[in-house]
């Protein structure tokens, strides 16, 4: 469901599309061809609300450049047909132009393009060059600019909205920068004491029984420490925000809030001094108050906001010079109802701005209106009133949104250094889950074996006694990022640990060279993989492979002992897995069936630039190393029962 703001948006941009439309509407109902001009102007409305009014990301409609082709072909023959009432159609096509030709400087060629055409087309049918320009720039010119500033207020809309949320997961994820400490305290602490008791073991055999139950405990404690600290700061930061107004900052955002205002009040006013009789005098008092409204009107729609003073100076501006210019030349108050929406809050706004926007009908009651008296003309003044006083609002809510996305997208760019941190919570789980678990193994098998083969059980310990310090050097790698790995290098581990658990391995690893990124992903899930086969099973048997094909590689991973494990709630360590798989473009997958587990990855040969992926794997959940559903003993090659 869209939000409420977004919602408000796009029917802001409907309804200004709409407003347009019944102007020209008004326009062409006296043309030779009413019937055709109002089924060619409906066609080329229904066709700017396809192609302009668009989804929260900003992508462009499929089909586009048939419709804007069509577009183009409609207003070609507007102009042709109904050169004298089309003008103000054809800001239709340049709204379209800009909303949907890429890249910027081309968009705006081809609007300047359109109001060209529009001047060409009227040159024969108005009795100066200064008219047709005025239908033109006045007209067309406006309307585009006006429609398209409008579509992009829903860009800007949806980009705040996201870029904001996205700042909120920043702010939960700053408060989570007590993980690096955390890791340091709880984790490094318990191996480094882990190392300092296994070296004491290894150099004096006395008293080795009680050292080595609490080398296990140890080695137990670091293990859950280093899970209990990566559930607890899991990155669910969420992706990043859509940037469907990435082109706009507040400098253009301002510039085409002006040229929209300016294009709304000058060339109107313009147009109707010089069919006047004026003095020099009075065109330099014309010029001057024009000059002052149109400066006081802009600074009361760009931000900050001022306060509300600025409405009763409009005013005084739009009624103090009717004493010297004639309401034909100065006629301003038209465009009042715009700046008593953006200045007043409540329900005054709606008080003081309906009246306003009704103002041709109380000129009426006293003669002094511009348009036609008729009914279907007060209406169509009420419509052009309330039009621009829409697109007023609108232009003085984009730069007010622009200015918040600006801050958001600065704070957004600080916060990026905390999530870049919050990578060491997913890098905690993947390196010290497979270290700690072998480091339990190893710690377990040589209290096994202490009192049936010391020299097998002191062997075991010195290995996890390695396996604690590379677990350390791991702790230092998390803050700068992965070391390279090798998935044969991970493999011959793997082998090792798996055959000392008495689980039997098969199968084949033949990778020959791959990329390191690919190298490492691979490496990263046979680790995982081992990791959960020898917490969540009671495997006997296990295949490894990993096959190399033309264009992919494919890793599985394939145990029994799965029967009765759960795979209701979704792994940490797994989802972790099919973000990294998916970020190189890969995809993960596992299957459990009856008694067997397989886990199975296929990369490309080549990582892909396509982002991470949403979780979709499930850990196998079951048991822990030593909590007696698993009984860990030495290959049958080490040590005979």
């Amino acid at each position: 469901m869209a939000h409420p703001e977004l919602l408000l948006a796009r029917l802001a941009a409907m309804a200004l599309a709409l407003g347009f439309g019944f102007g020209g509407l008004v326009g062409i109902l006296d043309s030779g061809h009413p019937i055709a001009a109002v089924a060619l102007l409906a066609a080329l409305v229904l066709l700017h609300l396809r192609n302009c009014v668009r989804p929260p990301d900003g992508r462009r409609p499929a089909g586009w450049r048939w419709t804007l082709a069509a577009q183009a072909v409609l207003t070609a023959v507007g102009m042709i047909w109904f050169a004298g009432t089309w003008y103000g159609n054809s800001g239709f096509l340049a709204a379209a132009v800009l909303l949907l030709v890429r890249p910027p400087r081309l968009a705006w060629a081809g609007f300047g393009l359109v109001v060209a055409a529009q001047f060409v087309a009227a040159l024969p049918v108005r009795p100066t060059v200064g008219e047709a320009l005025y239908l033109a720039v006045g007209h067309a010119a406006f309307v585009g600019i006006a429609l398209y500033a409008v579509a992009r207020l829903a860009d800007l809309v949806s980009d705040v909205r996201d870029t904001t949320l996205a700042l909120a997961a920043a702010e939960v994820a700053r408060e989570r920068l007590a993980f690096g400490r955390e890791l340091n305290e709880r984790v490094g602490a318990s191996l480094r004491d882990l190392v300092a008791d296994g070296e004491a073991i290894l150099a004096r055999a006395e008293g080795a029984r009680p050292r080595l139950d609490a080398a296990l405990a140890r080695a137990r404690t670091a293990l859950n420490e280093a899970r209990s600290v990566a559930h607890g700061h899991r990155d669910d930061a969420g992706s990043a925000p859509r940037r469907a107004a990435a082109d706009l900052g507040t400098g253009s955002v301002a510039a085409l809030g002006i040229a929209a205002i300016v294009l709304m009040i000058a060339p109107t006013a313009l147009r109707y001094a010089a069919r006047a009789d004026l003095s020099a005098g009075e065109w330099a008092l014309l010029v001057a108050v024009l000059v002052t409204f149109v400066a006081l009107y802009l600074w009361a729609c760009l931000p900050p906001r001022p306060r509300w003073w600025l409405l009763p100076a409009a005013v005084a501006l739009a009624t103090a010079p009717l004493a010297v210019l004639d309401f034909q030349v100065w006629h301003v108050a038209y465009f009042l109802p715009g700046l008593s929406l953006v200045l007043l809050r409540g329900p005054v706004r709606w008080v003081v701005s309906v009246p306003l926007i009704g103002l041709d009908a109380v000129l009426y009651l006293w003669d002094a209106n511009l348009g036609d008296p008729t009914v279907l003309g007060l209406i169509y003044e009420a419509v052009w009133s309330g039009e621009r006083a829409l697109l007023v609002l609108a232009l003085a809510s984009m730069a007010g949104l622009t200015a918040r996305l600006v801050a958001a997208r600065a704070e957004l760019a600080r916060a990026a250094v905390v999530h870049e941190r919050l990578r060491f919570a997913r890098d905690l789980h993947d390196l010290f889950g497979y270290s700690l678990s072998v480091l339990v193994l190893k710690s377990e098998l040589a209290v096994r074996l202490l009192d049936r083969d010391a020299g097998r059980a002191r062997a075991e310990l010195a290995a996890g006694v390695e396996v604690a310090r590379q677990a350390l050097a791991e702790l230092e790698s998390v803050a700068v990022g992965y070391r390279a790995m090798t998935v044969e290098a991970e493999s011959r581990t793997a082998r090792a640990v798996l055959t000392d658990a008495g689980i039997e391995v098969t199968g084949e690893v033949a990778s020959g060279p791959l990329h390191e990124e690919i190298d490492t992903v691979l490496s990263i899930v046979l680790r995982e993989g081992v990791t959960n086969l020898l917490r969540h099973s009671t495997a006997r048997r296990c295949r490894l492979t990993l096959e190399r094909g033309p264009t992919q590689v494919c890793l599985s991973l394939v145990n029994d002992g799965a029967a009765g494990t759960s795979t209701g709630g979704r792994g940490m360590g797994l989802d972790n897995l099919a973000r990294r798989v998916g970020a190189v473009g890969g995809r993960l997958s596992t299957v459990s069936e009856d008694d067997e587990f397989r886990l199975v990855v296929t990369v490309p040969l080549e990582p892909a630039l396509v982002g991470g992926d949403a979780d979709r794997v499930d850990a196998v959940a079951g048991v822990q190393p030593g909590d007696g559903r698993r009984e860990v003993v030495a290959h049958r090659t080490h040590a005979q029962e």
